[in-house]
């Protein structure tokens, strides 16, 4: 399905029956990444999976920018009049989450972010130099999304009055250090590292979150 939101026209699926959950994707990927969490979940939630600007089905805007996201998803929500849905974002999704809960403070009811990172420092070395070489070797819109990060300030985290569980893996291109920094300037925030996993290890066509989601939006 379709629809037109913030002048754009964003693809999404909508399963289930409870409080809303929305869960969004990271960079170059595109919402069919939930889908055996979209299933386990739709028995407890009204679950949304979203393709965000130019991912998957989703309209491709001609610059990308966090911001445009924000206001896409924001715009998501008063379309179909979401009262505090729960979100659920990886990575640039987590990104997106964050933004929003700061910028619109009642917008959500609880935000769970897993290999988010507010700042393009809190990538590993290794990681920020894959992707300098990968965009310049063939320039990439999106790959230029995240090398061009502006940061999330401590000022912008201290405004999130959301619960928030901040995940990242032990092996996360993530680093630890850094999710467990910024989410110590939410105020009700709480990390939890994810023994053994990767940066989507335990998200992509998974159903290892289902507990924790479970127990965290109850």
């Amino acid at each position: 399905m379709n629809i037109k939101v913030n002048n754009i026209s964003l693809n999404y699926q909508k399963l289930g029956s409870g409080h809303p959950l929305i869960l969004l994707h990271g960079n170059q990927e595109d919402s069919r990444i939930f889908d055996r969490l979209m299933a386990a979940l739709s028995a407890q939630y009204t679950v949304y999976i979203i393709d965000t600007r130019g991912h998957g089905q989703s309209e491709r805007p001609d610059t990308f920018s966090y911001q445009d996201m924000v206001e896409d998803i924001a715009s998501f929500i008063r379309k179909f009049n979401l009262k505090q849905p729960y979100l659920f974002g990886f990575s640039d999704g987590g990104i997106v989450g964050l933004m929003l809960a700061s910028q619109y403070p009642n917008i959500l009811g609880k935000l769970v972010v897993a290999g988010a990172n507010t700042e393009i420092s809190g990538l590993t070395r290794k990681e920020r130099l894959k992707l300098k070489f990968e965009n310049f070797i063939k320039p990439n819109p999106l790959i230029e999304l995240m090398l061009n990060q502006q940061p999330i300030t401590d000022v912008q985290l201290k405004r999130i009055t959301v619960q928030v569980l901040a995940m990242v893996g032990e092996k996360d291109v993530v680093t630890i250090e850094h999710t467990r920094e910024f989410s110590s300037k939410i105020k009700h925030a709480r990390l939890m590292v994810m023994p053994k996993q990767t940066h989507d290890s335990y998200i992509t066509h998974s159903l290892y979150l289902v507990p924790t989601l479970k127990n965290f939006f109850k």
